[in-house]
């Protein structure tokens, strides 16, 4: 990568880490807002899928016009809204209907400017190292904040967590004049239609629908893989140092794919990351009580959900280079991570921690055989049009 890039990726990075930070520390969220502010955690997982399906809305909607948007202008008026939305989290927690309104804002703000952040990124080349450095960046802030705020929570609060997060959204709203201005008018290769045409090919739709099953996979059990070392009788210090290094093994997993790229396709890949994903989950099931396995099963999702995103995220990229499809896939993730928390609260019942973490394999299954028939597709359609650089 040129140097140039490699600092533009860095700034896209920061931009979109921060505009999805409730869901990088998201079980400590929870274990927050059920500890300091006496919610249900079935109320709290519906408030985090509340915030998610927001941005899921916006980002839809960008999709559908990201040929000729401002990624700039989007990302600043967004990261606004979402300081203000955060902010009025703080003050609105014991109100739970006004809570879920502020959330759902805090979601609409974050998700637009996490889209603008992506689509950013198919506008140049080596995408997928690109995005390996904007996950890599986003396990290192997860890890950060997964291991402070459990420790830190009596002395923060809600409102101190909030705060934070709405300071974190003002620092990235001064670097969104470094995003591009509007969509590039040529587009790469002769065979890009409009933004509906890219969107109804069967590679991105297979895309979209094995991604957002993905995050709803990841986002159940991380949404009470936290209440789960509890309910086991780990100390918080404990479960603080495991959804911390959970966090960081995942930096060499994503950091690797900066180095690696593509020269092993897709799908092979895409298969080693989730197969280890679904190991990490039965260790979870059968053998949580042990702190040693609690800590492996843990650490092999972080590795996992790291090593996985750049290579989806560089299979949608590759799909249309304006950003269309980039756009759809951060509303179906974002879906997908709304739908993981209420799925999650439907079975978890009265701590039925190992319920959620078998849904998940199902998901993780579900996923693997939609992101292997999308790269099949794309593949398929790149031979025929006398590009065969990406492999399968």
């Amino acid at each position: 990568m040129h140097r140039r890039d490699i600092k533009l990726f860095c700034v896209f990075s920061a931009i979109g880490t921060v505009a999805i930070l409730p869901l990088l520390v998201l079980p400590a969220m929870v274990g927050v807002l059920v500890d300091e502010s006496a919610i249900s955690e079935s109320f709290a997982g519906w408030s985090a899928s509340v915030n998610f399906f927001g941005g899921a809305l916006v980002a839809i909607a960008m999709a559908l016009r990201m040929h000729s948007l401002d990624l700039r202008k989007v990302a600043t008026i967004a990261l606004a809204l979402a300081a203000a939305a955060d902010l009025a989290s703080a003050l609105a927690v014991t109100q739970l209907i006004a809570f879920l309104c502020v959330r759902f804002l805090a979601g609409v703000g974050g998700g637009a400017a996490y889209t603008a952040a992506v689509a950013a990124f198919a506008r140049y080349d080596q995408v997928e190292r690109g995005y390996g450095l904007f996950v890599t960046l986003q396990f290192i802030v997860s890890g950060l904040g997964l291991y402070v705020l459990p420790i830190y929570s009596p002395h923060l609060g809600t409102f101190g967590m909030f705060g934070m997060i709405a300071a974190m959204d003002l620092v990235a709203l001064l670097l969104a004049r470094h995003l591009p201005g509007p969509a590039v008018v040529a587009l790469r290769r002769a065979e890009r239609g409009s933004e509906i045409r890219v969107l109804l090919s069967a590679a991105t739709l297979f895309a979209l629908l094995g991604f957002g099953v993905f995050e709803a996979a990841n986002t159940a059990q991380f949404t009470y893989i936290e209440r789960l070392g509890v309910r086991v009788g780990f100390l918080d210090e404990q479960i603080g140092t495991m959804l911390l290094i959970a966090s960081l093994v995942g930096i060499p997993g994503a950091f690797s794919i900066v180095f690696i790229g593509d020269r092993f396709g897709r799908t092979g890949p895409l298969v080693l990351g989730i197969g280890i994903a679904i190991g990490g989950l039965l260790l979870l099931t059968f053998f949580s009580s042990i702190f040693t396995l609690y800590l492996l099963g843990g650490s092999m999702l972080g590795f996992s959900w790291a090593y996985c995103l750049p290579y989806i995220q560089g299979l949608t990229a590759a799909l249309d280079p304006n950003g269309s499809a980039v756009a759809a896939a951060a509303s179906a993730s974002t879906i997908g991570g709304a739908v993981g928390p209420a799925l999650a609260a439907l079975v978890v019942g009265d701590g039925e921690y190992r319920s959620v973490m078998l849904l998940a394999i199902v998901l993780f299954l579900v996923a693997l055989m939609s992101l292997w028939q999308s790269s099949r597709v794309l593949h398929r359609r790149q031979l025929e049009y006398g590009d065969a650089t990406s492999h399968p």
